[in-house]
Formats: C-alpha cells, structure tokens, sequence
C-alpha cells in the first residue's frame, strides 16, 4: 500500500490567514514543512472522498501539504482556482521540472521518462496533439457509436449465456473499453490483458520504481513493434492514418509517435474500466436515481456528467508546479512548489455543485472537471462519453434486477492506485 493518510485529528491550517504579505521566494526550512500534512490521502472507505478533503474544502481554499520527498505542495479545493491555475502560464505542466510534483518516488521515475505530449507545456503540447485531434472529433466519435453499442449487446449476450454470478469488471468493464481501443486504435484483441496490465503498472501506488519504469517501457516497446507492424501492412486504424499522413512525410518520429500511442492506450483502456465498475455499484448503491434513470432514459448524458463529477476516479491530477511566486486565492505560493489540481475536490465545491456529497442524476453537473480543463483536456473524452452512454442504459435493460451478489464491504476497491476503480464486482439478477 502507499503512504499511510495523514492523522486527520491535527488540524489543517490556512496560511493565508496569518499571511500578510508575500513570502520570500527561498525553499520553507525543512521543520517547517514537516509539521504539514503528508500526501497523498487514500480513500478508504467506498465512494467518500478522503476526510482530509472534507476537513480542507471547510477549512482553506489552497492547503499546504507535505510529499514523499519533503517537497511542499498546494491542494486546489475550488472549481474556480482549478480553471484559474491551469490556464496561467506561471505553472507549468512539464513533467520533465525539476521540481514538478509526484506522489511517490516511483511516479517522479515515470513522469522523467515520459515522452507524450501528456507532460509538456505550449508550443510543443500542441504541435504534438494536433497530429492526433482528426482521430477524436466529434463526427468521428458518433460515428463509432453503432460499433460501442454492437460491441456492448454482444458482451451483455455473453454474460447472459453464462449466467449469474458474473464479475463484472472482468466480464465487461475491461473488455468493453479494449474492444472499443482496438476498433478504433488498431492493436489486436489478443494483446488486450497485456496493455491492461502495463496501464496498471505504472498507475499503481505500491510498486517500487523499477517496476513502475519497466510497465512503462514496455507499453512503449510495445507500441514501438505495433506501429512497425502498421507501417508495413496499413489498415483502417488511427495508427495506420497517422503513420501516412505524419511518420511518411518526416513530420512526426516512430518514437514520438510510440510514447503517443502509449499514453492513448493506457487512458482508452483504464480509466473508462474503471468508470463502468464503479458508475455500476455506485448506481445499484441508489436505488432512487437507477429508478428515475430506467424511467427516464433521455438523461443519461446528464447521469454521465453526474456519475463523473461524482466518481472523479483520476486521483491526484491535474499537477503542476510553480515557475514564480504566485498568490492564489490568497495563498502565496512559491517558486518551485508544487499543485494538485484535485479534479475530485473541485468537482465537490459547493459553490458550482450545490450538496456536492449528494448524487443526483438530475443536476447539471456539465462544467465538472473529471476530465481536466485547459490545453490538456482529455482527448479521449469524446469516445469515453460515448461508452458509458451506451453500456450503463443497455446493462440495466438487460439485467433490470441486477443486484449485488456479495455484501458491499467486501467489494475490492482500488484504494492503492492512482485511477480509482475496484478490482471485481460480482453481481446475480
């Protein structure tokens, strides 16, 4: 398991409070920062958010925490600071920094190893993901829906034959998003369970960092031999599209265009899994808003809006770090610190989502933050929308008495990892 969560009994202070003028931009001396709360903080108790959110979002706007490495770091609590924060150009996005913020020593490995315009700041973020931006536009996403929704039918036809109990997350939550990755990616159904397993590697919390940097290499090796293999044989796939319109005319290397294609398999197939697992517990876990959703189909985008403002399963993103020092919100932050713009904090500020702790399919939760916000925004939201759109009306349609089949404690969550999720969910109807 990783960290151990701060003891939430020592009270979270507010600088800002006693702050009246901006702090010298030299480092906090290390006693000083040793008195702040150590993070990351786990959940570890289902769908809440850890306590120590819920004690900052009442306490302080921007709270000063403490990271594996002594490095201070700031925690985001509004919706409003969130958007302000990764849209100035004095933070920057590059993992490369020195100083850019990690959660583990393991992370800090991967993040200085990546490649992918994920980690970088403009001009070079959008020279890169523009070669990309054809692949996931909206047309072309709604054209792929009668694909995800074939895709769903024949995976519900599959678990019906088999009858209950089923697990869920191993009998459609992971296979779904990876059907889906292959139609529109082109890798090989077969080689699914391995890109599975290299997505959840690097994302874990617990590994050491040889073996965070090995699945990270390996996903990329792996993309490196794919896109040779598409090279060679062409298809109708994004990989093969990108290789003649960017790779041929020397625009784009094979190796940008590896750790691309690492970054776009890992988020296709493991944040929408873990999604569909935990959207499906948390729907059964309120019986009222699954009632009003089967009556009322039609607001099911509205329920995905709800379900991922709600869920926020990418934990500790979007991060950043301070290239000056900046007041924000009232907090003076220094050259060299780092932020966690927590999109699950955000999308639980009162201010912009009223009872945030309350799940409402009914509310329009439109502007939540799940999928970050500024020249970062997930690619991919188009596609991954368009999932659970499909899979979450045509799962209780076929199954309207779907049902836990063991008691909700001993439902395996992934409390040791950085995209929330759970392990299995075995289910009767």
């Amino acid at each position: 398991m990783f960290q151990r969560s701060f003891n939430v009994s020592i009270p979270i202070t507010c600088p800002m409070h006693h702050m009246q003028q901006p702090a010298p931009a030299a480092e906090a001396p290390l006693q000083d920062r040793a008195a702040l709360p150590l993070f990351p903080f786990s959940r570890t108790r289902q769908f809440e958010l850890p306590a120590e959110y819920n004690a900052a979002r009442g306490q302080c706007p921007v709270v000063p925490v403490r990271l594996w490495n002594d490095q201070r770091a700031w925690l985001l609590t509004r919706h409003a600071d969130f958007q302000s924060v990764l849209l100035d150009p004095r933070f920057s996005g590059e993992f490369a920094h020195e100083d850019f913020p990690t959660v583990t020593e393991a992370r800090r490995g991967i993040d200085k190893a990546e490649k992918a315009f994920v980690g970088m700041d403009n001009p070079r973020h959008d020279h890169y993901r523009r070669m990309l931006m054809k692949e996931f536009t909206t047309r072309r996403m709604q054209a792929l829906r009668p694909k995800i929704e074939a895709i769903t039918e024949q995976l519900l036809d599959d678990i019906e034959k088999k009858g209950p109990p089923v697990d869920l997350v191993s009998a459609l939550a992971v296979e779904m998003p990876a059907l889906v990755m292959c139609a529109l990616f082109g890798s090989p159904y077969e080689d699914h369970t391995y890109i599975a397993k290299c997505a959840a590697g690097r994302h874990g919390l617990s590994q050491s960092p040889e073996q965070a940097a090995q699945s990270a290499a390996d996903l990329v090796d792996y993309c490196r031999q794919l896109i040779a293999k598409k090279e060679a044989h062409p298809e109708d796939d994004m990989i093969s599209r990108v290789i003649q319109e960017w790779i041929i005319p020397g625009e784009l290397s094979r190796e940008d265009f590896a750790n691309m294609c690492s970054m776009v398999l890992r988020a296709g197939h493991d944040t929408t899994t873990n999604m569909i697992g935990l959207g499906t517990l948390l729907l059964l876990e309120h019986p009222d808003q699954l009632a009003r959703l089967k009556a009322e189909p039609e607001l099911i985008s509205g329920a995905v809006d709800e379900l991922l403002r709600y869920l926020s399963p990418v934990q500790f993103a979007p991060r950043r770090v301070a290239l000056e020092d900046v007041e924000v919100n009232g907090a003076h932050i220094k050259k060299g610190d780092g932020i966690f713009a927590v999109n699950a904090l955000a999308n639980r500020d009162e201010a912009e989502f009223p009872d945030p702790d309350e799940f409402d399919i009914g509310r329009d939760a439109s502007h939540h933050l799940a999928f970050g916000y500024g020249i970062h925004r997930c690619l991919g939201q188009g596609v991954a929308r368009i999932e659970l759109e499909v899979v979450f009306p045509a799962l209780f349609k076929r199954f309207p008495n779907l049902r836990l089949a063991e008691p909700l404690d001993t439902i395996p969550f992934k409390y040791d990892s950085q995209i929330y999720g759970l392990y299995k969910l075995p289910l009767v109807w």
